[in-house]
């Protein structure tokens, strides 16, 4: 098979379609997620691996660009086939576009594929949790204590509602970065804050959907569900204090899966997990999911003197979306 690499700026509906064909499980990989990113004033890339003129493997990628260093982004970094001719491609393509920082992720990628050279700068190990939806019984892979949780919730007249009004993203927002504070006070590294616009682009690009456990108009949990074809991705979540005592997270991630198995998806991709968040990996690992691990690294072409300039760059500032 004879491989080659290509790049496409702005690229067009049946590139971007092509691209979500190659990985149906990856939310990532969407004409909608394109268009959050450009939304929130990225310009949207394609960089593909083709075998006579067919798409074998590729991922969007997102340019932004500064006064002192222009940015690409990529979100998730797919299975390659050649890697040696990928990274080549990839950092042929910077150098001719004048970027000088590249930060490569891998949410809901399912391998890791990062390039060892010498410009990366940084690198971050992490974890993520995948749920196969294609199981007969969702119930009977939760562990003793989510199962106990969740019936809790359920006793205690927990529903789960489907809302994007604004009482609906303003609780979203409320409750998930309540949550990130926690994990921050627990010694967890996060410096991204979710946002309201963030938030918008993807209800309003169609990439994605708030669900919310509910007892009447009081909100326990809520999460943001970003969706593909065959997938879905626990893009943002949080619960409050007493959700927390009612097991109201535990409940909200069951019944979205149970839901996305419902309407035909194969995979609930949990989210991610850090090093050394124990916590956060128990919970995800008692609904059933399997750990992936997974990388992310980030590369500097820029000169010596701009990297001077900018003083300490922010190394893996990543992306606010998938926490």
């Amino acid at each position: 098979m004879s491989l080659k690499f290509n790049s496409i700026v702005d690229p067009g509906q049946e590139v971007v379609s092509q691209i979500a064909a190659l990985d149906g499980d990856n939310p990532f990989a969407t004409a909608e997620y394109l268009a959050v990113r450009k939304r929130l004033g990225a310009e949207g890339c394609v960089f593909v691996l083709t075998s006579d003129g067919a798409p074998v493997a590729g991922c969007l990628a997102f340019m932004t660009r500064g006064r002192m260093n222009s940015r690409i982004e990529i979100t998730s970094l797919p299975v390659l086939p050649d890697s040696r001719l990928f990274w080549d491609g990839l950092f042929e393509f910077c150098k001719d576009q004048g970027i000088s920082v590249l930060s490569t992720h891998t949410f809901g990628s399912t391998e890791t594929s990062i390039a060892e050279l010498s410009n990366r700068v940084a690198l971050r190990r992490r974890s993520e949790y995948r749920l196969d939806l294609t199981q007969p019984d969702l119930w009977h892979v939760l562990n003793r204590r989510h199962q106990r949780l969740i019936k809790r919730a359920i006793k205690a007249g927990l529903q789960v509602r489907g809302s994007d009004d604004g009482t609906a993203r303003e609780m979203h927002l409320q409750l998930a970065n309540l949550s990130l504070d926690r994990r921050r006070g627990r010694g967890e590294v996060i410096d991204s804050q979710i946002t309201a616009a963030d938030v918008d682009a993807f209800l309003e690009c169609g990439a994605g959907s708030i669900v919310q456990a509910v007892i009447g108009e009081q909100v326990y949990a809520t999460m943001l569900v970003a969706r593909s074809e065959n997938g879905a991705y626990a893009q943002s979540s949080g619960t409050s204090t007493e959700g927390r005592d009612l097991g109201a997270s535990h409940f909200l991630f069951y019944e979205v899966a149970r839901r996305m198995k419902a309407e035909g998806a194969r995979v609930f991709n949990l989210g991610g997990a850090s090093e050394g968040s124990v916590g956060l990996e128990q919970f995800k690992l008692g609904l059933g999911a399997e750990r992936i691990e997974l990388e992310s690294a980030e590369f500097y072409m820029g000169s010596p003197l701009k990297k001077f300039a900018t003083g300490a760059i922010s190394l893996l500032k990543g992306l606010s979306f998938p926490i």
